[in-house]
């Protein structure tokens, strides 16, 4: 048979320690920092609202040959281009 002494020792092991509050404090502003970082390095993948513009902007001047910035749409070079440039004005005609 255990002893009280005994029997308290070993239900007081699996008690966790309680945190003070400057130790509170400091893992909040860690935390913080660390989520400010990750806010930063995810920015670039945010729409921007010129994004948003020139998606729109996209589709109708599609209809007419160009991209969204205004330049014409042309076809990658090498062997065929021309006929590749053929049929996309025949496709943009119709």
């Amino acid at each position: 048979m255990k002893t009280f002494s005994e029997l308290v020792a070993e239900l007081t092991v699996g008690v966790r320690d309680k945190k003070t509050s400057a130790e509170k404090m400091a893992a909040k502003r860690e935390y913080k920092k660390n989520r400010a970082k990750i806010l930063q390095r995810n920015k670039k993948y945010k729409k921007s609202a010129r994004g948003k513009m020139l998606d729109k902007k996209a589709k109708m001047m599609a209809k007419k040959g160009k991209t969204a910035t205004g330049r014409d749409i042309t076809v990658k070079g090498g062997a065929g281009a021309q006929q590749r440039a053929k049929e996309k004005k025949a496709e943009l005609r119709k």
